[in-house]
């Protein structure tokens, strides 16, 4: 069983690529369960998401593929959603989709998914005014335990995107219990966390979240999805069989999807 649930198309304006295009790679990569997951329209960050007057186009576009391919290969409709403190669209989350990965991309104004904010973190502007990533890290996965303890969720997107903005400087404090507040909010809530492919594809060269955390994750007995996290459909399925192969030697043997928000375990 090959499950892929993070994927965006070019309605999220920095994506390429149409739904058909992603849907008939991943019929060719063997993959069973793929999701579309673009990002939410907010009026935040518009530069880097769905704006409003597209969310038919989405649907539709959904709709479209799903009649097409239905005998082919099983198609999930989700948004990919930011976590903010403020400023976020409540009124998707009542939206009827399958599912709803949560994610942080910024804490406060501080983008941690961009490596253009690398020598802005290091000279210590914005919130970190402590240029000692332990302090950086701990922000961010704040911000991850209180989306996790919103109870909007379905799957924790990247677990620690934060590392990009790191890599040559890790925290003083051991990551696993920086994350683990975090970790028991997800268990709490219910939520899987996906192994994510993109950083394998960016400077991190590593899955978000790591092997690291990932056995932190098996210890919780949190369970997993997989995502490729495409922005182009040669995206899809990248790394996939990395990815499971990881999962496999951490001791997990199975993974989730969602289905009308509700959890399907199935064997990989």
């Amino acid at each position: 069983m090959k499950v892929d649930l993070h994927n965006h198309t070019y309605l999220c304006k920095h994506a390429l690529g149409i739904m058909e295009d992603y849907v008939k790679k991943a019929i060719k990569e063997d993959i069973d369960v793929f999701g579309f997951s673009d990002h939410n329209p907010m009026n935040y960050d518009k530069k880097h998401r769905m704006e409003n007057k597209y969310q038919v186009d989405y649907i539709d576009s959904f709709q479209k593929v799903k009649r097409e391919f239905d005998s082919k290969i099983k198609l999930l409709f989700a948004y990919e959603f930011d976590y903010l403190d403020y400023g976020m669209n409540r009124d998707l989350l009542k939206d009827d989709v399958d599912y709803l990965i949560g994610s942080v991309h910024f804490i406060n104004d501080f983008l941690v998914d961009d490596p253009k904010m690398i020598k802005q973190y290091a000279k210590g502007k914005n919130l970190f005014k402590d240029k000692e990533p332990t302090v950086l890290w701990e922000n961010y996965f704040e911000q991850i335990r209180k989306m996790a303890n919103t109870g909007y969720f379905n799957i924790v997107g990247h677990l620690d995107l934060v590392k990009i903005l790191t890599l040559e400087d890790s925290p003083k404090k051991d990551v696993r219990l920086i994350a683990k507040d975090a970790l028991k909010a997800i268990k709490k809530s219910g939520m899987a966390v996906e192994i994510n492919a993109s950083g394998l594809r960016k400077s991190v060269k590593d899955t978000y979240p790591s092997k690291l955390l990932l056995e932190e994750v098996y210890s919780y007995d949190i369970p997993i999805t997989f995502g490729s996290d495409a922005h182009a459909p040669e995206h899809v399925g990248y790394k996939k069989n990395y990815c499971e192969k990881l999962a496999k030697k951490i001791g997990f043997s199975q993974c989730v999807y969602f289905e009308d928000k509700e959890m399907v375990k199935v064997k990989f």
